[in-house]
């Protein structure tokens, strides 16, 4: 009779919900958006924001580092579910669905050891040059279609400063708001400079879902999430944290 009430009260208890699947998020080192610590784990502005966006929509995120292109791969197959700090370009605009705002903006720029900084003054004078850039992103046009310049493409900016440095390349493209982060490490000091030659572009750093997982739900709550956060000044405040500390 005991198990008899027993499983009566088993079934009439009410069942919890399981707890939604985290969503997958794509993403690689870099500073001083994403960077890892000593034990491996990732921080930054970007972690910062992801926490803050899970506090305030009850949405999980587990990230996962891999080189840029795979990520974009990953969304493109429907393989991950968003990545932080991405430009918008018309092709990629075809599988991701990118939040309507930006929540940060940087600049493209060109670097160089200094004698060669100095001497690049303009567009044309990249040619002959060769240039370092991160495989799979976008800066500007008309450098991102510019077939007639000598590119190399890699994984990471730390790769393009080490081989910059090492005389494998003669200058490397970038974002200013990570690579002049970079350049405060005493690795680089003064071997290293922002070239003369500055684009009239700017890049907006955007969050963006894969179009592939119909996360319909989840894109409007964390849309709606970082919009209060922008307003709020919360994303600005936490910049300045990084742009004061020490790399």
């Amino acid at each position: 009779m005991r198990v008899f009430w027993l499983g009566l009260l088993l079934l009439s208890a009410p069942l919890k919900a399981a707890e939604p699947a985290a969503l997958l998020v794509m993403t690689d080192v870099w500073p001083p958006f994403r960077m890892q610590g000593a034990d491996g784990a990732l921080h930054g502005l970007d972690i910062d924001l992801l926490n803050q966006l899970s506090e305030r929509t009850g949405l999980r995120f587990e990230v996962q580092r891999a080189p840029w292109a795979r990520g974009l791969a990953a969304l493109q197959q429907g393989k991950a579910d968003l990545m932080t700090g991405l430009a918008k370009t018309p092709e990629r605009e075809g599988y991701i669905d990118y939040l309507p705002q930006p929540y940060y903006a940087c600049a493209p720029r060109f670097y160089a050891k200094p004698t060669q900084a100095a001497a690049l003054r303009n567009y044309a004078e990249l040619a002959g040059l060769t240039i370092g850039y991160v495989l799979e992103s976008a800066y500007f046009e008309p450098f991102d279609s510019d077939q007639q310049l000598r590119k190399s493409a890699v994984n990471n900016e730390t790769q393009l400063l080490e081989m910059l440095v090492r005389g494998r390349l003669q200058a490397v493209i970038g974002t200013d708001c990570q690579v002049d982060y970079e350049l405060r490490d005493p690795r680089w000091s003064g071997r290293i400079v922002k070239a003369a030659f500055e684009p009239q572009a700017h890049t907006d750093l955007y969050i963006g879902f894969s179009r592939e997982r119909g996360l319909t739900a989840e894109y409007q709550k964390v849309a709606e999430a970082l919009e209060q956060m922008r307003h709020e000044g919360w994303v600005a405040n936490a910049a300045r944290r990084y742009q004061s500390a020490q790399p």
